[in-house]
């Protein structure tokens, strides 16, 4: 069983009583994946360390990656942690799907640069938090990102509002009849995002 904490697509998270309690209720013979990708971008008030949650559990690994925060997506690194044994039979994949010597190379050198990641978390989350608030004085309804990216459940109106902004130069992840991701970017890429929303809106309201 798979759980993303915090969700993709919808940035939103499990707390600590949710977590445990499931995993307390899982059978042991159920191996437990526990999704870590936005871990960075996460309040640890709100969005537990699955880690230090769960990290004695016989059925539990977690799995992080170096392709968000640490900015090594094209190298394709994350790491997974979990009980000697599920680790040994994970390992049986490593030879077809390995990390190559450079990328593991780049993620000891990220790993040594906690200031400069830490630095970037606080813009993403800066900048998420602007958009965030943007858009909710727009009159768009959508809930706390604790990720790097924000979700609007659009319904119907989703596959259209992608349209909208792909026609206008901003690609965003359209789940149609679902809702719409949108990755935080630059602040001028973020703000051209915005310019679409509102006209999106103001079109939306003179149709209605």
């Amino acid at each position: 069983m798979f759980v993303c904490n915090p969700n993709n697509p919808t940035s939103t998270p499990v707390g600590e009583a949710a977590l445990r309690a499931f995993v307390d209720q899982v059978p042991e013979h159920v191996l437990i994946a526990v999704d870590e990708a936005y871990h960075e971008y996460a309040d640890p008030s709100v969005v537990p360390d699955a880690l230090a949650l769960l990290g004695d559990r016989p059925n539990v690994v977690v799995l992080r990656t170096f392709s968000k925060a640490y900015a090594l997506a094209g190298l394709r690194v994350g790491y997974c942690v979990g009980p000697p044994e599920i680790i040994a039979q994970v390992r049986k994949t490593q030879t077809p799907f390995s990390v190559s010597a450079l990328a593991q190379e780049a993620a000891i050198a990220a790993l040594r640069e906690h200031e400069e990641v830490d630095r970037r978390v606080a813009l993403t989350v800066k900048e998420r938090d602007r958009v965030t608030a943007e858009l909710q004085a727009l009159d768009y309804d959508l809930p706390p990102s604790q990720a790097n990216f924000l979700w609007l459940p659009l319904g119907q109106d989703s596959a259209p509002f992608a349209g909208h902004c792909h026609g206008n130069g901003v690609i965003v992840r359209a789940f149609p009849g679902e809702g719409v991701r949108v990755t935080v970017g630059l602040p001028e890429e973020n703000s051209a995002f915005l310019a679409l929303a509102a006209t999106w809106r103001r079109r939306s309201c003179s149709l209605g």
